[in-house]
């Protein structure tokens, strides 16, 4: 799950698609081309529409750029990124990014959004960002996601996660108490889906599964640490944005994001 996009390509606008079997066909109130047609009732006028846009111009589903933009997560690092470089510095960018699956981003605020992932990919110095890692191998485990709250992992009786005051443990009572909290510390896989955590002398016990296993023999030991992000450090958004917004900006049409 996360953030997808694409734009349009200008065959339908400029009269240069194969003519569509059934009509009519314009923009819904969503920005979409579709058919304008209620669902109920017309099922096979709107599966031959379906047809007929996959190949009714040389672009697939007649899309001009189409991107896998990023999982929530790293939406959600690159925003928090954006808010940290400050309000003033990448305005459009800031507010252009959805919160939720849906709604464009018309072609000339694309043109504005080009420039800035070009000044923001040149910046040395974006944000400095909290990571948990495998003290070994410097592997990042997770990062801090402010809007979840530093959060990564629930299960029926506690969440787990890390923000800048540490990795830490909470029961999942309203209001929550800290089971367990610490920047270093060490971690021990137990029969029956448990861990023991150790830190500064102090052990605890939880029912949850190690921190960072993905298949691998979890880390024994585990720190938090803050680190420097460049604007090259978030390519991963940056490059898929760069394409969409530059289609948008060539075709007049919006950034649709799905």
């Amino acid at each position: 799950m996360g953030l997808d996009a694409f734009v349009y390509c200008r065959c339908w606008q400029d009269g240069l698609t194969t003519p569509c079997p059934v009509e009519p066909v314009g923009i819904d109130e969503e920005g979409c081309l579709a058919l304008l047609r209620p669902w109920e009732g017309n099922k096979a006028a709107h599966r031959m529409f379906d047809a007929w846009q996959a190949e009714a111009c040389p672009h697939k589903a007649m899309e001009q750029a189409s991107e896998h933009v990023s999982n929530w997560a790293g939406v959600r690092l690159f925003q928090q990124a954006l808010r940290a470089a400050g309000p003033g510095r990448f305005p459009t960018l800031a507010t252009a990014l959805p919160n939720l699956n849906g709604g464009s981003l018309p072609a000339d605020r694309a043109a504005v959004a080009l420039a800035e992932l070009d000044a923001f990919v040149r910046t040395d110095r974006i944000t400095d960002e909290v990571e948990l890692i495998d003290e070994a191998t410097g592997r990042v485990l997770m990062q801090y996601v402010e809007s979840y709250h530093g959060v990564f992992m629930f299960g029926p009786d506690f969440q787990a996660g890390v923000d800048p005051n540490g990795f830490f443990v909470l029961d999942r009572a309203d209001p929550p108490a800290t089971l367990f909290r610490a920047v270093r510390f060490g971690q021990r896989p137990l029969p029956g889906d448990r861990v023991e955590l150790t830190a500064g002398g102090t052990r605890t016990v939880v029912t949850m599964r190690p921190v960072g296993e993905h298949g691998e023999p979890p880390p024994e030991r585990l720190a938090v640490r803050t680190r420097s992000r460049s604007g090259e450090d978030f390519a991963y958004m940056v490059e898929p944005l760069r394409r969409l917004c530059a289609a948008s900006v060539a075709t007049g049409n919006p950034v649709m994001w799905c």
